[in-house]
């Protein structure tokens, strides 16, 4: 079969190869992939960024791709009927550690991220454990197979690291996927105002943000803190910092109210610095929120009924796994939403 390989750790262009079929283990279900999204850790593993891929310890040659979904094709021992829609939990823990056993697997000591460490979806077939499929009712759109595996990075970071409430005014740096998403799930959530952040070259992202109900800023050309102030006088409830960026993280600290939350999301590739006396006269919750648990694809599961609409909204382009290189371009141009691979395209 076909596969995305990274062969080597350097920053070099994907390979497409063929690859042997994967072998069905116990307590695993085969799975034909219907699409694939491509993430920003994807492209740090591209070009090799070790601040992002030192964490994975993959070896070689690796088949990228952690957002997949597609179809059950066998079964194995599951309950799961040949052809069901699942989404896939990329996220493999060891089950035996103090993390595991605290219900916080995202800290798992022997953590194996699918695309990351092992194995992933930028392929035709992977073989799946059973526990880490989530099946999707019969009439779903495909493509919200794939879009799971961010949704629940959104999920994990709005809805259990730093909760938006309802009535929150809520500020989201940066306009990219997983951005967007935080500001679908905090407007789910109840918040009264869900500010989207983005620069010049965001500008289409950010009239995105606009149709699905959010309120967008551009930094170059108006002020976040004046805007912000003027919707709640102190600051904003909740900040959510997914740009990534070394620059911005005074920024979200500022934007916050007195008492506010600030969740970390964004992996930054360089050193950020940050003056820590406001953060302690305002009391200001800073928190990181790495991936998602067990406990936030089953939220997840829940909520999807009410933002797939939405999230669907986030794919602007759909290739070929043999167009992988042009998907990377596009992702790193800012031209693009979310950009899905398919094996099945031509």
């Amino acid at each position: 079969m076909r596969a995305v390989l990274k062969t080597q750790p350097c920053d070099r262009a994907f390979e497409i190869a063929e690859v042997r079929e994967p072998d069905r283990g116990p307590g695993e279900v085969l799975v034909e992939i219907e699409a694939a999204g491509i993430c920003g850790t994807d492209v740090a593993i591209r070009h090799w960024r070790t601040a992002v891929v030192g964490q994975y310890a993959p070896r070689f040659p690796l088949i990228v791709g952690h957002e997949f979904g597609g179809r059950i094709l066998d079964p194995g021992g599951s309950s799961l009927a040949r052809g069901t829609l699942v989404a896939v939990n990329p996220q493999i823990a060891c089950g035996a550690c103090r993390f595991c056993d605290l219900g916080r697997p995202t800290l798992c000591v022997d953590r194996r991220l699918m695309g990351g460490r092992i194995d992933g979806g930028w392929t035709e077939r992977v073989s799946v454990p059973q526990k880490n499929l989530f099946a999707f009712p019969c009439g779903t759109d495909p493509a919200l197979a794939s879009l799971a595996e961010p949704m629940s990075v959104a999920a994990h970071a709005v809805c259990e690291r730093a909760p938006t409430q309802a009535g929150d005014v809520v500020v989201v740096i940066g306009a990219g996927p997983i951005g967007l998403l935080c500001a679908i799930f905090a407007l789910n959530a109840g918040a009264s105002k869900v500010f989207v952040t983005g620069l010049d070259a965001d500008e289409a992202r950010l009239r995105l943000a606009e149709e699905l109900g959010a309120v967008p800023l551009n930094v170059e050309r108006a002020d976040p803190s004046r805007e912000v102030t003027a919707a709640q006088w102190d600051g904003a409830d909740v900040v959510y910092e997914t740009s990534g960026s070394p620059a911005v993280v005074s920024q979200a600290l500022a934007l916050a109210r007195r008492g506010g939350r600030v969740g970390v999301v964004g992996l930054c590739h360089g050193e950020s610095r940050v003056a820590t006396t406001p953060l302690v006269l305002r009391e200001l919750e800073v928190i990181g929120s790495r991936g998602y648990n067990d406990t936030t694809w089953a939220t997840l599961m829940r909520i999807v009924p009410r933002v797939a609409d939405s999230a669907l909204r986030l794919i602007s382009h759909r290739l070929p796994l043999e167009a992988v290189e042009d998907a990377i371009a596009l992702v790193e141009s800012r031209r693009a939403n979310k950009v899905l691979l398919s094996p099945k395209l031509a």
